[in-house]
């Protein structure tokens, strides 16, 4: 009971002052992890072109509150060796407009289906070959990342793990935190986990007012509300995925100049001078490139 409880508080916090009903699914889907895009005129929500094809066909799924009893498709770390999905496969209607009134986000019981899709933690479903995205090489020079699936991530967490993945932060497992537990993120190596700290430290924490706690170890990065408050460690997850993603193109542009400064020396850094390090490139990057993101 404690989780459907939670379930409809933050569907009401997220929704808070949205009547429409597009409006509300957008809010409600770019939670659960799907990238939205929402025309101001005419009101189509769309889905991004940043999306993995599986979400189309997720969403589509999603239109029946028993999706769970006719989808099943394993779980995997979806990246395609093959390299970038044809051509064919990005003409799907969703990515054009989606039609939200087939989504019955006003049945209570529906939103607890949406959001209680417990995905088991189990390494042998990863794709390995994610790993090599952590390298020192790729990490420099590689920005566009293999698109993860909305499917595979615990909904509480997905709209985080997707967000930081848009701007070229290679994860490699994620937990929402069940029944009160810490929540998590597993990055790629040490490269991607300074880095979050990094944007953590001088641009998500100067935009934002956390009461969340952030702790390091190895390659997981934990969170936690102090007084245990599940529902408010869902939603500061939610406003640094909003944020991360609304100035995704600013932050991927800050990565780029920062990795083109670095060299073999930075590779045999450890995490606490490798996070100085970026700090300080991170302000010579925004200055240099008049990026303005820190005005509050």
């Amino acid at each position: 009971m404690m989780k459907e409880t939670i379930i409809e508080e933050f569907v009401e916090k997220i929704t808070y002052g949205n009547n429409k009903y597009s409006d509300r699914f957008f809010e409600i889907f770019s939670a659960r992890g799907f990238l939205l895009e929402r025309d101001s005129g005419t009101g189509i929500v769309r889905l991004s072109r940043e999306s993995h094809i599986d979400d189309c066909e997720f969403l589509e799924v999603l239109q029946n509150i028993n999706y769970k009893e006719i989808y099943k498709k394993p779980h995997f770390d979806s990246i395609d060796e093959a390299g970038e999905e044809n051509v064919s496969q990005r003409q799907h209607a969703y990515f054009d407009a989606i039609d939200t009134q087939l989504f019955d986000i006003n049945n209570i019981k529906y939103l607890h289906e949406l959001f209680s899709h417990v995905i088991p933690i189990d390494e042998f479903r990863l794709n390995w070959i994610r790993d090599w995205y952590g390298k020192f090489n790729q990490f420099k020079g590689i920005v566009d990342l293999p698109k993860i699936r909305v499917y595979d991530l615990e909904p509480f967490i997905a709209r985080f793990a997707k967000a930081i993945s848009s701007i070229g932060i290679s994860t490699w497992s994620s937990c929402e935190g069940h029944w009160g537990t810490t929540a998590y993120i597993i990055f790629d190596r040490k490269y991607h986990l300074v880095w979050f700290q990094t944007l953590l430290n001088k641009f998500i924490k100067k935009k934002l007012d956390l009461a969340c706690n952030w702790k390091w170890l190895n390659n997981r990065g934990t969170i936690n509300h102090p007084g245990a408050d599940t529902l408010e460690m869902y939603l500061e997850l939610q406003e640094i995925a909003r944020l991360i993603y609304k100035y995704r193109d600013d932050l991927i542009n800050i990565k780029k100049y920062i990795a083109s400064l670095l060299t073999t020396e930075h590779k045999k850094m450890n995490k606490k001078n490798l996070l100085t390090v970026f700090e300080g490139f991170f302000d010579v990057a925004i200055t240099v490139n008049q990026i303005d993101i820190l005005t509050i």
